[in-house]
């Protein structure tokens, strides 16, 4: 289960989406009630899947880079690294005994991928718009 709850092979990719380093663990977010569950958190280089482990399943939930409006991270002395996925004003995700060295290349691949997205994302709605411009005129 364990392999499963990282991989992404059975969700479709874009054609040019390569898949990050991942973190495996506690997973807090507000689901049917629920808000602890055992997952991983997958950046891609065009969004981020969470996976959460379901009785005998995986289920993959990818969230869109532009969807995100914050990453915060904090050292908690009994707890350790946790991670903040923030969506909106509000913490949508959390992931608590996050190992400093996987955090890091975790980090800096989120970081990276994540502007260039937003950056891709951008020039495409300014491209677009400039080209409806120009039809109009």
């Amino acid at each position: 289960m364990h392999r499963k709850l990282k991989s992404l092979e059975d969700v479709e990719l874009h054609k040019d989406e390569v898949i990050g380093p991942e973190l495996v663990g506690t997973i807090e977010y507000e689901k049917d009630g629920e808000h602890s569950f055992y997952g991983a958190i997958i950046p891609t280089t065009h969004r981020l899947f969470v996976n959460i482990r379901e009785v005998d399943t995986v289920k993959h939930h990818p969230v869109e880079y532009k969807e995100i409006t914050g990453i915060t991270t904090e050292n908690l002395l009994m707890v350790g690294n946790i991670i903040h996925i923030w969506i909106g004003n509000e913490i949508v995700i959390s992931m608590k005994s996050v190992s400093d060295g996987k955090l890091d290349k975790f980090l800096n691949y989120l970081y990276k991928h994540r502007a260039r997205r937003l950056r891709l994302d951008s020039d495409a709605s300014i491209s677009h718009t400039q080209h409806h411009d120009q039809q109009v005129v």
